[in-house]
């Protein structure tokens, strides 16, 4: 499999050379995650019950409203009433983190095939991808380095900050997103 990758990557880099430095690089990394944050909600939705997430995400939030106010006022009867529903909540919380992983593992390997083609099309001596237009000296070596105009940035980096960027807005718009 990883030879098939690998001259699948090599075939890339001869054939879509331009896409191996900036602007067109920052392009591709950002129209990638777009695709893949995409398909990440969409199976998020195809596969999880969302409003029922949502009506537990509002009952841990009052439970922890409640709570907070037992601790308060140290009210005996409504400490009572904590610790008897603190079972339930727990499990509550369980069943939220396993419906919210099931699409992360069906959607995995080939998110990592994505991630692998990619970061071997990035690999040698394309290590810039997109350079912002300030210097973020701070994060030189961990992120990228300084180049002339601002901050060059990895594949690794950039990737993450357009994905993380990006997919609370794309989670909002397609109505992934429990709020907290």
């Amino acid at each position: 499999m990883q030879d098939i990758l690998a001259d699948f990557v090599l075939w890339l880099a001869t054939n879509f050379s331009m896409f191996r430095t900036p602007p067109w690089s920052g392009i591709l990394i950002a129209v990638v995650s777009v695709i893949v944050s995409s398909i990440s909600n969409l199976g998020m939705k195809r596969f999880t019950d969302m409003r029922r997430l949502k009506r537990h995400q509002l009952e841990i939030k009052q439970y922890q409203k409640m709570q907070q106010e037992a601790q308060k006022s140290g009210n005996d009867k409504l400490l009572r009433k904590v610790r008897r529903r603190k079972a339930y909540m727990d499990r509550i919380q369980r069943d939220m983190m396993s419906a919210r992983c099931k699409p992360g593992l069906i959607f995995a390997i080939p998110f990592m095939a994505i991630f692998y083609t990619l970061s071997g099309f990035f690999s040698g001596d394309y290590l810039i991808v997109a350079i912002l237009p300030f210097d973020a000296f701070f994060l030189t070596g961990i992120a990228g380095m300084s180049v002339p105009g601002g901050f060059g940035m990895t594949y690794m980096a950039f990737y993450m900050l357009v994905g993380l960027g990006l997919s609370s807005i794309l989670q909002r718009i397609m109505g992934t997103q429990i709020m907290t």
